[in-house]
């Protein structure tokens, strides 16, 4: 099976940030079969592989990645209806995507996820969560694929789901598509819900920059928010990354910000707020050399 792939593709391109150098190739299988293909060639080079959904969470190095990327976004997406209000997503969906289904068609349950700018799969990976909502509460259970090309199924309770943390992140494998359980609702109510979150994240998050969402996990007894606005860091910048003015807890890309940039600024935030807090500040965006 001959498999289509673009050389030296600039990351940059396919994250939310707008960082990344390029790719040695970039993959967009749209199949299981194609996907099989894509490990199995991987194997046999012995090359590097690297999952990518809508590049929402994720900081690529500014010389790039030499490995393969598989991007499983628009090309691996779709919804099925199930009975008993389920649900069967591809991974390539976004979050708005089967939020607003969900609403058209009476299913109330993930609306807190509709604003959340990723695909299922890395919704699945990362357990996200916003506004007292996480996956883990309307999840069943995954498809995925291991290294090998063969197809498991896990039930969500397997899946170790805890605060920005899932099964995956400690075990190899692709995620295909995953089975959500939501309850009946009123059309009209589920849309106004999600159109009052999305109104309420334009409020106070920078939604028109480039940037990876929250740029840190929340600490055990406070917000990083918080910690950052009080150290008076909003503002700072190094060259075209900084703090955002807008939400403390969002780095941002004005521009031309590099991975070093980026990562510059996101150590002097968190090399601050130990010293005048003593709180200490993690990465949630993950970094891919």
């Amino acid at each position: 099976m001959k498999m289509n792939y673009k050389e030296n593709c600039p990351l940059k391109d396919f994250t939310t940030l707008k960082i990344g150098g390029p790719a040695a190739r970039l993959y967009q299988p749209s199949t299981p079969e194609k996907l099989e293909q894509v490990l199995h060639d991987a194997k046999e080079r012995n090359v590097r592989l690297f999952i990518l959904g809508n590049g929402s969470n994720v900081l690529f190095a500014d010389e790039g990645f030499d490995g393969w990327i598989i991007n499983l976004a628009e090309n691996w997406s779709g919804i099925e209806d199930l009975e008993n209000h389920r649900v069967r997503v591809k991974s390539g969906t976004t979050n708005e995507q089967l939020a607003q289904h969900a609403a058209r068609h009476g299913l109330a349950g993930y609306e807190f996820a509709s604003g959340i700018p990723g695909t299922i799969g890395g919704a699945v990976y990362m357990n996200a969560g916003a506004y007292d909502g996480e996956t883990k509460d309307v999840l069943v259970s995954v498809d995925y694929m291991d290294l090998d090309g063969q197809i498991h199924t896990i039930a969500a309770e397997d899946l170790e789901l805890g605060y920005r943390h899932s099964w995956f992140e400690n075990h190899p494998g692709i995620i295909l598509s995953a089975v959500y359980q939501f309850q009946p609702g009123e059309p009209m109510q589920i849309a106004e819900k999600i159109a009052d979150l999305k109104k309420r994240r334009w409020d106070k998050q920078p939604m028109d920059k480039a940037s990876a969402g929250s740029t840190f996990k929340r600490p055990k007894g406070s917000y990083a928010s918080k910690l950052i606005h009080e150290c008076g860091l909003q503002g700072t910048h190094i060259n075209d990354a900084q703090v955002s003015t807008k939400h403390a807890g969002f780095l941002i890309n004005n521009g031309n910000a590099t991975c070093k940039d980026f990562l510059d600024l996101a150590s002097l935030v968190i090399e601050t707020v130990k010293k005048e807090t003593g709180f200490e500040l993690e990465l949630e965006v993950r970094i891919i050399r």
